[in-house]
């Protein structure tokens, strides 16, 4: 995928965001089921105590919530988010020892947007999704690789659509959206698994999604340093909507 592609696809999730932060953070209030199985992890490896998180994409800050709602309070939590706007409702929930910063890992380098100090547990959920093209994903995932303490974990979910999500019949052709946009998306520059979903009752927004399927997937995470240590589906209304893999440093 050439720069103005995902350039172009990276400025509707950015404008979605900007423009729809309060309704969004108001239907993501409710913690991922998947993510009790994270927590049993990390209780039994022994990193659950004193936790230093690293949140990319946190959003409005709900999993840091859920730590604290399960008795598993970080003793640091650092939020980075490319949304302004739904750092604020992350703000609000006041988690103790939580700082929050902007920072957009498309347009950016990873390596140099990202704090630089390891971490015992690096999450990355709802947000692979939302990077454009192979080769940013597979960026992003290695330098979140590269912040993990020993002994420590990478978390992170892939959205995955099944032909019986509902989200299906939210896809908006990309010759819809051409014809409505000053600046068009090029089909010939999309990867497989690429598409536009609607939010709410226009089909004039959307937001770009990618959904990886299980090969992608052993490629991403096959040539990080890491051992996936634990794999589980879970959330969504078939209760399988997100893949899920725990990777520790080898």
């Amino acid at each position: 995928m050439d720069r103005t592609t995902a350039a172009r696809l990276n400025a509707i999730n950015l404008a979605f965001y900007r423009e729809h932060a309060d309704e969004f953070s108001a239907a993501r209030e409710r913690p991922w089921p998947g993510w009790t199985n994270l927590l049993g992890l990390l209780r039994t490896r022994g990193i659950a105590r004193d936790l230093d998180v690293l949140d990319v994409g946190c959003g409005n800050g709900r999993f840091g919530a859920f730590l604290c709602a399960e008795a598993c309070p970080p003793r640091r939590y650092v939020g980075i988010d490319a949304s302004a706007e739904l750092l604020a409702h992350a703000r609000a929930r006041a988690v103790p020892g939580a700082s929050f910063a902007v920072a957009d890992l498309v347009a950016g380098d990873p390596e140099a947007v990202l704090p630089a100090e390891p971490f015992a547990l690096v999450a990355l959920f709802g947000v692979l999704h939302h990077v454009p093209g192979h080769e940013r994903r597979r960026a992003l995932v290695e330098a979140l690789a590269r912040r993990v303490d020993r002994p420590g974990l990478l978390a992170l979910a892939a959205w995955q659509s099944t032909g019986g999500d509902p989200q299906r019949g939210r896809i908006v052709a990309w010759e819809e959206w051409n014809r409505s946009v000053r600046e068009p998306v090029d089909p010939a520059e999309l990867e497989p698994g690429d598409c536009l979903l609607a939010w709410g009752s226009t089909r004039q927004t959307v937001r770009y999604c990618h959904f990886a399927d299980d090969a992608e997937l052993a490629v991403l995470l096959g040539a990080l340093p890491c051992t996936v240590v634990a794999s589980w589906r879970a959330d969504g209304h078939e209760g399988c909507q997100n893949r899920y893999f725990a990777l520790a440093p080898r």
